[in-house]
């Protein structure tokens, strides 16, 4: 599957976007790998209670906030997209 970075999650992972060849049945199995592979500055962006409720991931374009959110299955041809939560002023 294709996984997409997009602000500081892309300078975590020194990516914008890789190909993930490792099987995750769910949003969630997805990110929980990637946090361990990142460490866990990507992890308190993605699974923090505080910031993973605001941040978006979109599963072919879709936010999985109106699918199944970390029970949302995966297919290996999917395109996932990670946008932390964002603030400015």
């Amino acid at each position: 599957m294709r996984v997409a970075y997009f602000a500081t999650l892309r300078d975590i992972a020194g990516k914008k976007e890789e190909d993930w060849t490792r099987p995750a049945a769910t949003v969630g199995a997805l990110l929980r790998d990637l946090a361990e592979k990142y460490g866990p500055e990507f992890r308190r962006w993605v699974l923090d209670d505080r910031t993973a409720a605001l941040a978006i991931v979109l599963v072919n374009g879709h936010d999985v906030r109106g699918l199944q959110w970390f029970d949302t299955p995966l297919a290996s041809t999917d395109t996932v997209t990670i946008i932390p939560p964002v603030g400015g002023g």
